[in-house]
């Protein structure tokens, strides 16, 4: 397996039904069968793409998975920059933990820390 995605090693029966299509047709090929040449060729081309595209989506997998461990800020860090002291609440700006006046309905509670 090859960087543990096990991708690679569940491409093998798509690619023994390509190999066994393409045997099919040269017997059509050395019969001279005009349309299980044709059938054997369409179901090659089908498993050879099956194939194509398993491919594709390890190295797709293996890109993302090398773009992760690169980069370790995965997101936003959001720092507040208000204090108790400096928040005016006419200025838009957030304070963890103060309810706004006007914001809410109920009555007034002041903010208590646990």
């Amino acid at each position: 397996m090859s960087e543990g995605f096990g991708i690679i090693s569940k491409m093998d029966p798509m690619a023994r039904k390509a190999q066994a299509s393409i045997d099919a047709m040269q017997k059509a090929i050395d019969l001279n069968n005009r349309d299980d040449i044709a059938k054997h060729l369409k179901d090659a081309l089908n498993a050879l793409a099956v194939v194509s595209s398993d491919l594709d989506l390890h190295d797709n997998l293996a890109k993302q998975m090398g773009k992760m461990n690169a980069d370790k800020d995965l997101g936003a860090i959001i720092k507040h920059s208000n204090t108790e002291g400096d928040f005016h609440q006419n200025d838009g700006a957030l304070a963890l933990g103060v309810v706004r006046a006007g914001r809410t309905d109920k009555i007034y509670r002041p903010h208590v820390v646990y």
